[in-house]
């Protein structure tokens, strides 16, 4: 039996709110230790992870699944900030589990904290929603239905979105004309309010999301061109964003992405370098 990972993504109604949802569940599934190990990249985003079934632990930067003793697993229900550098998680025996991507100023929105510990409750009782039906498509539909109704009476004439370079041009353009304060200084404590990022980060997040769109687009274009069509200098500027956002290098990462079960999130979201 294989595993199953799915990629669900939001309806109309949940633009800019949501971004998706990747579904894991390995129940059955005869891995090695070593394909139990998930890689994911840095993200903007706000995570909420439920485990529906088994124990899952997030790996400190450096560490790998061979000593996990000093480690507390997951709560049911957890939320993960927005980070500018990759993370792995490791369970030991089977897993079900679901991550939904939160958009950052969304959750503070919906009455979340900028601290992005404490869940609002709107968003709360969609996972809840999604957590009564076992399969994972009904649940993915009840989530949406129920953080709809809560979503649009919040979000005013929030602007839909349909990538994350869309959000950060539009978180920008907000946070220009929001505010009295109109320096540098002001702008900067702005978007990190909202996004628990500078702007830096959110250039670099929004370039690397730029370059999955000009590479899916232009698959079999020299890397070169590739990097000057994404907005790098050159191919090495390009190689070290990806390096950064993966931990590992374009050529080292495609490989990994083609062969090792513990990839699966690059290949449901489709990301190739």
């Amino acid at each position: 039996m294989k595993p199953v990972s799915k990629l669900q993504l939001p309806p109309s109604p949940l633009s800019g709110c949501v971004f998706a949802a990747i579904f894991r569940d390995t129940r059955g599934a005869a891995l090695p230790d070593e394909d139990r190990v998930s890689y994911f990249p840095a993200s903007p985003l706000v995570t909420l992870t439920l485990v529906r079934t088994g124990k899952l632990y997030m790996l400190p930067t450096g560490r790998d699944w061979h000593d996990i003793s000093d480690l507390t697993p997951l709560p049911r229900l957890s939320a993960t900030p927005p980070t500018d550098v990759p993370i792995s998680s490791w369970a030991p025996d089977d897993i079900e589990a679901i991550s939904f991507g939160i958009y950052p100023d969304a959750w503070v929105q919906l009455g979340g904290d900028t601290g992005f510990s404490h869940i609002p409750p709107g968003l709360k009782a969609a996972v809840d929603a999604f957590d009564a039906h076992d399969d994972v498509d009904q649940g993915w539909a009840a989530f949406s239905t129920a953080l709809a109704k809560t979503w649009s009476a919040q979000r005013r004439s929030w602007p839909a979105v349909t990538s994350i370079s869309d959000w950060v041009r539009g978180l920008m353009v907000r946070t220009l004309t929001s505010g009295r304060g109109k320096s540098l200084r002001s702008l900067e404590r702005r978007l990190k309010r909202a996004s628990g990022h500078t702007r830096r980060t959110l250039d670099f997040h929004a370039s690397f999301d730029n370059l999955h769109r000009v590479f899916y687009q232009h698959p079999k274009s020299p890397l070169a061109e590739i990097a000057v069509e994404a907005g790098y200098s050159d191919q090495s500027h390009m190689g070290r964003a990806v390096r950064r956002a993966t931990g590992f290098s374009p050529a080292h990462l495609n490989r990994r992405i083609d062969t090792d079960e513990a990839f699966w999130c690059y290949r449901v979201l489709g990301e190739r370098f």
